[in-house]
């Protein structure tokens, strides 16, 4: 970790959450977009990943589609092929603990279904070796 990582992380305002959902950034004004990953996320912004990603203009919009928000977004960071985002929007500190408690919510849930989709295919593999889940 490099000296500059390590004084960002200090920086942070608040807990991300480890992630692997797929954004889309939009800029000049919605007519260009550039698909990323997003690898983490919190309250107050992310890090995004991705060929590209450093090359965007310091504000832009990102769409996660598995939270079904799009976000407006500054570039704190870059390095490599990956960028540090702080979100930017107007209410987000008046209502911090209901966002935050809906935030936890929407990670939870998408996990859920991830979880719920690796089940079924798992599921769907030992049935192709005879092998019955419905014990389980």
């Amino acid at each position: 970790m490099s000296l500059y990582e390590a004084d960002w992380q200090e920086k942070r305002t608040g807990e991300r959450h480890r992630t692997l959902m797929t954004g889309r950034v939009y800029f000049r004004s919605g007519r260009s977009s550039l698909d990323c990953q997003v690898r983490n996320i919190s309250l107050s912004g992310a890090c995004l990943k991705g060929p590209g990603v450093t090359d965007l203009p310091d504000h832009f919009r990102l769409e996660i589609p598995a939270r079904d928000r799009i976000y407006d977004c500054q570039i704190r960071w870059r390095l490599n092929d990956t960028i540090g985002i702080q979100f930017r929007s107007p209410d987000a500190t008046s209502h911090r603990a209901d966002v935050s408690a809906m935030e936890r919510i929407a990670v939870l849930e998408y996990e859920n279904k991830s979880l719920r989709q690796r089940i079924k295919e798992l599921s769907e593999r030992l049935a192709e070796f005879g092998v019955s889940t419905e014990s389980l």
